[in-house]
């Protein structure tokens, strides 16, 4: 038996709604559903449109926060805070960069960005360097610790979504990855 943290999670509702119960009028319970599902149901009460995209990236996006770092960290071995993962990748994507433009390219303010690059500094994963362009400013860069932390949290991280598709067909997983790239990129544009 795998010592591995499972993918098991608690099933959510299978309608997707929440139900608000009251009293009606006449002493009597009624109950009405909340939210976008309940309008944007078809006949055969799927949801359709942008409606479903909104609900199932919000389940995604919930389940990726709250129970994926758990997963990639417990399999990677690597101790380092959720923000510390987004520095890593950041760092292993672009190389070494200035603290504003790493703040810029995560989407965070200069001050939250400087805690929590000095949370990775102090655990080793990251050095700050010397900018010869700019005295007054210094470059951020992976150390050699912080470029393992980085393979294993990759590697961890690629195993979860292999067994999140492992019964899905090749096609689908194209047609997946297709459709995450445009979204990912339509995110980008929208943020700028």
């Amino acid at each position: 038996m795998s010592s591995r943290p499972s993918l098991a999670t608690r099933r959510p509702n299978p309608r997707g709604s929440h139900h608000l119960a009251r009293k009606d009028k006449n002493g009597g319970h009624a109950s009405r559903t909340l939210g976008v599902a309940a309008h944007a149901r078809t006949s055969d009460g799927k949801l359709r449109g942008p409606e479903a995209v909104a609900r199932h990236l919000g389940r995604v996006t919930n389940w990726s926060r709250l129970r994926a770092f758990d997963l990639i960290h417990q399999r990677a071995g690597v101790e380092v805070e959720r923000s510390g993962v987004i520095i890593l990748a950041t760092l292993d994507r672009l190389g070494p960069i200035r603290m504003s433009d790493l703040a810029a390219e995560i989407g965070l303010d200069r001050s939250t960005i400087s805690r929590q690059v000095a949370a990775v500094v102090r655990a080793g994963y990251v050095q700050k360097l010397d900018d010869s362009s700019d005295a007054r400013a210094s470059q951020l860069k992976l150390t050699a610790r912080g470029v393992e932390a980085r393979r294993k949290l990759g590697e961890a991280w690629n195993d979860v979504v292999n067994e999140l598709l492992a019964e899905w067909s090749n096609d689908d997983q194209a047609q997946l990855g297709r459709l995450l790239g445009k979204l990912a990129q339509q995110i980008r544009s929208f943020a700028d």
